[in-house]
């Protein structure tokens, strides 16, 4: 044997090899994609079948639930921020001004709370955002109905009947 015998033999062998291995990933691409032969022709113009959502919509009991959720740990937020700014006023660790800054924005916050489209809880927030009402800067609010009461009972009411609790963090002080 020559050397030029065996590497086109060794050649002849490299290249069956890689036709086989063509061969093989052009039947596998086929198998994976679904490719099908069909007898009829498909019209040039057809258009896309549309597809269609399978995904249950969540019922409105359930939405509205996890919208009061939502309202009732934000209503907190604000709770969190009065509370806090009661202690600080109250102990003289904080000034009127700061205060009243404090106090603007917990209006601000408890304007942009979102809610439920209806049901209790979103009936006693708009009822509360008509009390009061949010302000800018730091002109003074009616957030507290007396003197360290603040508002919102209502609200604290209709998220424990809705089976949520308002949570309210106290931090100052200590």
């Amino acid at each position: 044997m020559t050397m030029s015998h065996i590497n086109r033999k060794s050649a002849m062998s490299t290249s069956a090899k890689l036709s086989t291995t063509i061969a093989a990933l052009v039947l596998g691409a086929a198998a994976l994609t679904g490719c099908t032969a069909t007898s009829e022709p498909q019209a040039a113009d057809s258009s896309p079948t549309p597809t269609v959502n399978t995904t249950p919509e969540p019922a409105a009991a359930e939405t509205t639930a996890a919208q009061d959720e939502v309202t009732c740990a934000a209503f907190g937020d604000v709770q969190t921020i009065l509370l806090n700014t009661s202690v600080a006023f109250n102990e003289d660790r904080m000034g009127q001004q700061e205060r009243s800054g404090w106090n603007a924005l917990a209006s601000r916050v408890l304007g942009n709370i979102p809610s439920a489209d209806e049901g209790p809880v979103a009936e006693a927030l708009a009822a509360l955002k008509g009390e009061v009402p949010a302000v800018q800067g730091i002109d003074p609010t009616n957030i507290f109905l007396d003197e360290g009461t603040p508002a919102g009972q209502g609200v604290f009411e209709a998220c424990e009947a809705a089976g949520f609790q308002v949570s309210v963090s106290g931090f100052t002080g200590g």
